[in-house]
């Protein structure tokens, strides 16, 4: 009888704990590409591209030393050509920060960029730079000189 207790009481647990979830951030904000003609001495003005798409992505907060959590977004962007960005948001709780609070809590914003031009650019960045949105530019720079590139940014353009 003791047995048959202990196991239902298991059972009964499992999904408990499982309704107990982590708290999380969203992400939201713009994604706008642009290209940026640099054949000559200097570099032109950039002109837009695709504007103001939007992106919304959920992050989990890690609570414990040692934990990361991570969400991943791809656009397809018209940049005079079709532009492939694949961003990844990371929130990491640093080894050595409070259990309780995971004090020292950090975030990275990843780009990585293919189609004419390829490029990977990233930051590491407090909760207030990452949050609402990180502010980050990314761009490659194709054969004869046109770089290729988004914005990420918090404002429609």
């Amino acid at each position: 009888m003791k047995a048959i207790i202990i196991i239902l009481a298991a059972l009964l647990a499992q999904p408990l704990a499982a309704a107990v979830a982590e708290p999380e951030m969203q992400v939201s904000g713009y994604i706008s590409s642009w290209t940026q003609d640099c054949a000559g001495a200097a570099c032109a003005l950039p002109v837009p591209g695709e504007r103001n798409r939007p992106v919304l992505l959920r992050l989990a907060m890690p609570s414990a030393p040692g934990q990361a959590s991570a969400a991943h977004a791809s656009e397809t962007l018209n940049a005079g050509a079709e532009l492939l960005a694949e961003m990844n948001f990371y929130a990491i709780c640093p080894y050595g920060g409070a259990p309780e609070t995971c004090a020292g809590r950090y975030f990275q914003a990843q780009v990585s960029l293919s189609g004419p031009a390829g490029a990977f650019c990233a930051a590491a960045l407090n909760a207030a730079d990452f949050t609402p949105f990180p502010v980050l530019m990314c761009a490659g720079t194709a054969a004869g000189g046109r770089r290729f590139g988004v914005t990420l940014h918090r404002q429609p353009l």
